[in-house]
């Protein structure tokens, strides 16, 4: 008896473990308004702290279509709840990926409304693997992407050497 509630115990505890921690609040993406101008660093936007996170807790084998739109409605929800439109932050984020309707490569984490080249835009920043094999998503792209054109006006992050 005591060998199956030990068993009972360790499956659930495996569960918990393994879906990462997908709507704790500590893997909540941010979402944030700032009358920063990035054009001289944009590589100053500060993200790490999330990114952090969400490269603790998800791996290559989390990433899917479902994550993606879970954490997109996410920040779609705190755009909203801080005065901003929603569906500009969803066409914005959309904008950054080549292929919506294929299982992604990153998730976004990160999304502050700021100033690039002389343009309100949406700077968004991404946990990404390599592979879907990583057992972390501690690669990251950062896009800043123009509020009224969809425009990606910079990319940057850590890429591949192979």
């Amino acid at each position: 008896m005591k060998r199956k509630h030990l068993l009972l115990v360790m499956l659930i505890g495996s569960i918990f473990v393994a879906g990462g921690c997908k709507s704790t609040p500590e893997c909540d993406p941010v979402v944030i308004v700032s009358n920063t101008d990035y054009t001289s660093a944009p590589e100053t936007v500060p993200f790490n702290e999330i990114h952090s996170v969400f490269a603790e807790n998800y791996s290559g084998a989390d990433l899917s279509i479902a994550l993606r739109d879970e954490l997109v409605s996410r920040m779609q929800e705190k755009a909203e709840n801080i005065g901003e439109d929603a569906a500009v932050l969803y066409q914005c984020i959309r904008a950054t990926y080549t292929e919506w309707n294929e299982r992604p490569y990153r998730i976004p984490c990160y999304a502050e409304k700021c100033m690039y080249q002389d343009q309100s835009a949406w700077a968004i920043a991404f946990n990404r693997a390599n592979s879907f094999e990583e057992t972390s998503l501690e690669h990251f792209d950062l896009f800043f992407v123009s509020y009224f054109s969809y425009d990606t006006l910079y990319h940057t992050g850590c890429f591949a050497t192979d």
